[in-house]
């Protein structure tokens, strides 16, 4: 079994001024700890000079989280999702006001990714509205979203050379409304609808164990993930080259949360306070912690990949160095 060892990181201060000397010094990191590189999350600003491009062997684009409403409806949706918001920031949430902004944005995406020459960059197959975060009542079913994904892939592929992404799009599961692989002919019929071929998928352990609100020990979670990976189909399961790879068990978390429903004062609150309550809401089911027990190289076994991200929540480059020794331990 041979695959390469990636950390997360991304362009945002936060995670660059965790060394004082910036990129040279997670190049050393990345040394001292024997990984393979890096998967770098990306914003809209070209990207930095300064990075060292031997590292980037992944690219994480990112996440739009409200945007299958703007696509289908342009500026009405975006007026009434995203009120007097202005375009940098429309631009991060949705891709822009309409569907051509969003294949432009889309495009410019897979342009600054393309210019790592990274093995793939990672799209998140979802959608979700602030409040249905909390109450789970969702506008739209999976089929809905992944149809409209297939759309805008498609339209954005379509104004590529050859009809193809400048990078392979690596499409990864969530919780929400789109790829949960739940559903194997949910997944096959998406799979269907691409137009294009330079694509594969991205599976996130955490994500799918946090469909199953039930599970409370890592060994339950390893056999769902299991048994969730055997139903698919050949086809989707060869298709699966890369993980990101950690544990959350917050089932005993969802359940309290969704019985209490939205937070007090919601409609009070503007977008700006909404979208940091459900994000901190989210942390807190996504826990991104390292797996503690061995069995979790009866996943990697399975899949075989050809990249294991190993993708934490931390404050601290000592607490993601703790993490990281913890999970690397357990696969050794």
């Amino acid at each position: 079994m041979s695959y390469q060892n990636l950390m997360d990181f991304s362009v945002h201060p936060s995670d660059v001024n965790r060394f004082s000397n910036k990129w040279e010094g997670l190049q050393a990191y990345v040394t001292e700890k024997e990984l393979d590189g890096v998967e770098l999350l990306i914003g809209y600003e070209t990207p930095s000079v300064d990075i060292p491009r031997e590292l980037v062997k992944s690219v994480h684009l990112p996440f739009w989280v409200t945007w299958l409403e703007v696509w289908r409806k342009g500026e009405v949706a975006a007026k009434h999702y995203f009120p007097g918001m202005s375009a940098d920031h429309l631009q991060f949430c949705c891709g822009g006001n309409n569907a051509k902004e969003m294949v432009t944005s889309q495009k410019q995406l897979w342009e600054y990714a393309a210019s790592f020459h990274p093995a793939h960059a990672v799209v998140h197959a979802a959608h979700v509205e602030l409040e249905h975060a909390f109450t789970w009542d969702f506008t739209y079913k999976n089929t809905e979203v992944l149809a409209g994904l297939a759309a805008l892939l498609n339209r954005t592929a379509k104004e590529c050379n050859d009809g193809e992404p400048p990078v392979k799009l690596a499409i990864e599961n969530l919780w929400w409304p789109g790829l949960d692989f739940l559903y194997p002919a949910e997944l096959d019929d998406f799979a269907g609808r691409l137009e294009f071929s330079n694509w594969n998928l991205l599976l996130d352990t955490g994500h799918l164990m946090n469909t199953n609100p039930a599970l409370r020990c890592e060994d339950e979670a390893v056999d769902f993930v299991l048994d969730r990976v055997s139903r698919l189909s050949k086809e989707a399961q060869a298709k699966i080259q890369s993980l990101h790879l950690n544990c959350s068990l917050s089932g005993v978390y969802q359940v309290e949360q969704l019985q209490k429903g939205l937070p007090l004062n919601w409609s009070e609150l503007n977008f700006s306070e909404k979208y940091s309550a459900a994000r901190n809401h989210v942390l807190k089911i996504d826990q991104h912690l390292p797996f503690q027990t061995e069995r979790v190289k009866e996943i990697i076994g399975e899949i075989n990949p050809d990249f294991v991200v190993h993708e934490f929540i931390t404050k601290g480059i000592e607490e993601y160095s703790a993490k990281l020794e913890q999970q690397l331990n357990v696969l050794r």
